[in-house]
């Protein structure tokens, strides 16, 4: 198995330390730009996407209040629940945040998945909370997904995070 869970943590650690209410969702993204799987979504006009060495890409509030980071990995042989938590664990560990205490039964587009609560404090000191996502797109491809948003957001910045992240689609390979 091929999944680089360095490159994944380092763009949660990095989203981490950005944070702190947004117009209503209105772009829309793919990431890749081309080909599958991939990932569909709606954003605010006013966020921000970076498109890493990694093939990851970075989704930021224009006030750096919130974020998701989104990574495709493809396994040379299935993967198992012991071997996603391993992932969570270790992405999460290396983006300076606590390790998961659970795992709840996430899914994306109808593909199934957990997602892994936890949270760190950034550079300047503020509580962020991270949520990472691993769905199982096939037997061999899995869809990463970090959402990060400093916890004192009020429930309209909460709001505009939940609508991003119940925006995104999961398009299958093909």
């Amino acid at each position: 198995m091929k999944i680089k869970l360095g490159s994944l943590s380092i763009l949660v650690a990095l989203c981490a330390v950005l944070f702190a209410a947004q117009p209503a969702v209105a772009k829309e993204v793919r990431f890749p730009a081309t080909g599958t799987p991939a990932f569909s979504l709606r954003i605010p006009d006013d966020w921000k996407t970076d498109e890493g060495d990694d093939y990851a890409l970075i989704l930021m509030s224009g006030d750096q209040s919130m974020g998701f980071t989104l990574l495709l990995e493809t396994s040379d042989t299935p993967v198992d629940d012991d071997t996603l938590d391993e992932i969570a664990t270790v992405a999460l560990r290396v983006a300076r945040a606590a390790p998961p205490k659970r795992r709840n039964i996430a899914s994306m587009s109808g593909f199934p998945g957990f997602s892994y609560p936890s949270a760190t404090t950034n550079d300047a000191g503020d509580v962020v909370s991270m949520t990472m996502y691993i769905i199982r797109i096939d037997k061999t491809h899995l869809g990463l997904l970090t959402r990060i948003e400093a916890v004192d957001n009020s429930p309209a910045r909460r709001k505009i995070a939940e609508g991003v992240l119940q925006s995104i689609k999961i398009i299958p390979p093909r």
